[in-house]
């Protein structure tokens, strides 16, 4: 018997994107729902790495090239939207 799968909710995916910047080695204190992944200094391998995290954690693929001008609250927003797929 599997384990349901709770909802996932906006402030729940933002803390774990949050998490893995922070990882990155990100200031925390840079990292708001309103911050842009162009402007957090982190390179094209740490997108690369954040998507494929996005990918296996949430189920949701989300192309590269769509964070451009993306915030960190509207992929949050996003994954929640997309659900598992």
């Amino acid at each position: 018997m599997s384990i349901p799968r709770l909802p996932l909710t906006t402030s729940a995916v933002e803390e774990r994107l949050r998490a893995e910047l922070v990882d990155m080695g990100v200031d925390a204190e840079e990292i708001t729902a309103d911050s842009k992944f162009d402007t957090l200094g982190i390179d094209s391998l740490d997108v690369a790495d954040l998507m494929i995290m996005v990918t296996k954690e949430f189920r949701v693929e989300i192309p590269r090239s769509e964070l451009a001008d993306v915030t960190l609250g509207e992929l949050a927003e996003r994954i929640v939207a997309s659900g598992p797929a």
